[in-house]
């Protein structure tokens, strides 16, 4: 388990989406299933009534394609939608947009 919507810095990354900003996001999920031939059963941890709860959603069909990038907005539109139904239970202090495409000013500065 990774955690694919952290900013790990411009090493490996690409810049994909993420709630419309483009974010240096790893392709690792869609890398990995390709070399080992996995299924990816995407998981989701909550707090519900004082205790964590891990809630599995279906399995992807059609992933990963051959199109690394494509699968890697994949996934962060599936992130973005899970974010969007417990807003509240996301990390948002998380710097996700601290790594700018080259020549682009960071978000975080004033």
């Amino acid at each position: 388990h990774y955690s694919p919507d952290l900013d790990y810095g411009r090493k490996d990354a690409i810049f994909v989406p993420f709630f419309g900003v483009p974010a240096a996001t790893i392709p690792g999920l869609s890398r990995i299933a390709r070399a080992t031939g996995a299924v990816v059963i995407p998981a989701l941890t909550l707090w519900e009534n004082g205790r964590y709860v891990l809630r599995f959603h279906p399995a992807w069909d059609d992933f990963p394609t051959h199109d690394v990038e494509a699968d890697t907005r994949r996934m962060n539109v599936w992130l973005e939608a899970r974010i969007r139904e417990a807003p509240e239970q996301y990390f948002w202090v998380h710097r996700r947009f601290k790594t700018r495409p080259e020549g682009e000013k960071g978000v975080y500065d004033a």
